[in-house]
């Protein structure tokens, strides 16, 4: 995952004006979407918009297929701030979150939730 500087931090839900700074690359409507490298999105068939699955030994969520070079091949890439499930009705319900795949695992150096290494599955949604 990767933290996204124009949503809140999490403890609150985000106003309405911040969500009009996302890219439709990030969220549209509802919607999720996760950064696939081209070449990753090849082997797997994927194209821009493609519904997927994302899954982990801990769940599963549903997002949408952005390609974007900036992605090492066979890493997923997904942004923190959204899926929240409280709040009020504008926020809740909007994308899903990556804390969902994670498993809790701690950085053996910083003692921190290791956010970095989650291996995850990907497949298409018919």
């Amino acid at each position: 995952p990767y933290e996204m500087i124009n949503l809140s931090s999490g403890w609150l839900s985000s106003p309405p004006y911040l969500y009009k700074t996302l890219f439709d690359s990030q969220l549209k409507g509802n919607d999720s979407f996760v950064e696939i490298n081209p070449e990753t999105a090849l082997q797997y068939k994927l194209k821009e918009g493609d519904k997927i699955t994302v899954s982990s030994v801990k769940g599963s969520v549903q997002a949408r297929v952005h390609l974007f070079d900036g992605a090492l091949p066979g890493i997923v890439f997904m942004p923190m701030g959204f899926g929240h499930r409280a709040f009020d009705d504008f926020s809740s319900g909007k994308g899903c979150s990556p804390n969902t795949l994670m498993g809790g695992k701690i950085d053996v150096l910083t003692g921190q939730t290791a956010w970095w290494n989650t291996p995850v599955k990907i497949s298409k949604r018919v």
